[in-house]
């Protein structure tokens, strides 16, 4: 008996581990605590050495880490995550640094549209924590999401996109010169390490990989693709959210109007009724009512609009640590992320709503020919990366999509029960 079952378990392991060989494979959570538990694996070195190549090649890293690993410039935060960023993992190199002996691990679930946090420990043997640890909840929320910079354009002597990152200035080290002799001797010290050794260092075209020489091709730039790719997950999580909400069930219309950047969404009335409303429901919750709401800035109407659709325990379309009211909204470089929230829920509603005629989905391509034609094929192309971006969630042709604002605002004034002329 006991023969079968291991000849049995022994048949699945084989089956297991070339699947997890397959192209285009997603390595998940679970795949993960199989190949811990099948190689009885009893140290992150030894789950490091099992992980499929694209961790190996797709990776960043913290020398300030603001999570639970400590961090330094020799001994850096790892942070793994493939292809697509569905499973992230993440570890440090210096045995003096809170969180050694952990693996920390974030997953994307398709079907739900939410992340888990688990994290496993190898302090005397392998330990798997239950779904969304405290530990984990207590930074990405109660219900989880990324925690990541945006990324600006903003003049490189100025500000670092990715704080404490190496390439925290435009994916690439050579633009501060305390970081680009960190990086160099970590690089050294790295070749020897039992950790960082299976991490890929070297590449034909870039003297800085993972990172590059500059604002250039994207499979050199591991900080800018990252938040690419998460900013696209948390955007369908969101929009799975905040479908489900009691504003966007009841103003469909009005939400769709400030979602696609209407003009209309602008106007006094509209904002004056978006204000009643969110004033109603948060009367009593001053710790974060916004002071005052006569500006209409961008940033502060998103902060009441998120509240609205998504509820108290929220504002987490940025993915700032600690986001505040006025934080410009999270950008990828090419979008912001209520334009991909936008995205994700034009591409959730009914096939037979009014609106899917407006509704031109665009490739990551096609986005990026507008910005400048010629771009894509120059800079994205070569490392494969839009198609990535497309599996993970399109963008849509935003000025079509605007001829549908004229029917959303009728449409709104009935569900806000306000006339013509109050609206106007």
């Amino acid at each position: 008996m006991f023969t079968a079952l291991r000849n049995l378990f022994l048949v699945a392991a084989l089956v297991q581990s070339l699947s997890l060989a397959q192209p285009g494979y997603a390595f998940d959570y679970e795949d993960l605590t199989f190949l811990i538990e099948s190689n009885n694996l009893t140290s992150v070195e030894q789950v490091i050495a099992h992980l499929p190549q694209p961790f190996l090649e797709n990776y960043t890293l913290a020398y300030d880490s603001r999570s639970l690993h400590g961090s330094s410039y020799d001994y850096p935060r790892a942070v793994l995550f493939g292809t697509d960023a569905t499973l992230v993992l993440t570890f440090n190199g210096d045995p003096a640094h809170a969180r050694y002996q952990h693996v920390e691990a974030m997953q994307f679930r398709q079907q739900s549209n939410e992340f888990e946090m688990r994290s496993i420990s190898f302090e005397d043997d392998a330990h798997l924590s239950a779904k969304n640890p405290p530990l984990c909840l207590s930074c990405h929320g109660n219900r989880p999401r990324p925690i990541w910079s945006s990324y600006s354009y903003a003049d490189i002597e100025e500000q670092q996109h990715w704080p404490g990152f190496y390439g925290s200035m435009h994916d690439a080290p050579s633009l501060d010169s305390v970081e680009a002799e960190a990086y160099a001797n970590f690089q050294r010290l790295a070749t020897r390490h039992p950790r960082y050794r299976y991490l890929k260092f070297s590449h034909a075209e870039s003297k800085w990989y993972p990172y590059g020489d500059g604002p250039y091709e994207h499979r050199f730039r591991p900080n800018n693709r990252l938040g690419n790719l998460l900013a696209r997950l948390n955007a369908r999580r969101v929009a799975t959210d905040l479908m489900q909400k009691e504003f966007f069930l009841k103003y469909p219309n009005i939400s769709l109007l400030w979602l696609l950047q209407c003009d209309q969404a602008e106007e006094d009335d509209y904002l004056a009724f978006v204000k009643s409303v969110y004033d109603g429901s948060y009367t009593a919750l001053s710790d974060i009512r916004l002071a005052q709401y006569h500006s209409k800035s961008a940033e502060q109407v998103a902060f009441v609009f998120e509240k609205l659709l998504s509820g108290l325990d929220v504002y987490t379309w940025n993915l700032s640590l600690d986001p505040q009211p006025d934080d410009e909204r999270f950008f990828t470089g090419m979008v912001s992320i209520d334009e991909l929230v936008a995205a994700a829920v034009l591409q959730r509603l009914p096939d037979s709503h009014w609106i899917h005629r407006y509704f031109l989905p665009w490739t990551n391509q096609q986005l990026y020919e507008t910005f400048q034609p010629g771009y894509y094929a120059a800079n994205i192309a070569p490392g494969g990366i839009g198609n990535v971006y497309d599996m993970m969630g399109l963008f849509f042709d935003r000025d079509h999509a605007k001829q549908a604002c004229a029917r959303l605002q009728a449409d709104g004034r009935k569900e806000a029960v306000i006339t013509k002329a109050d609206w106007q």
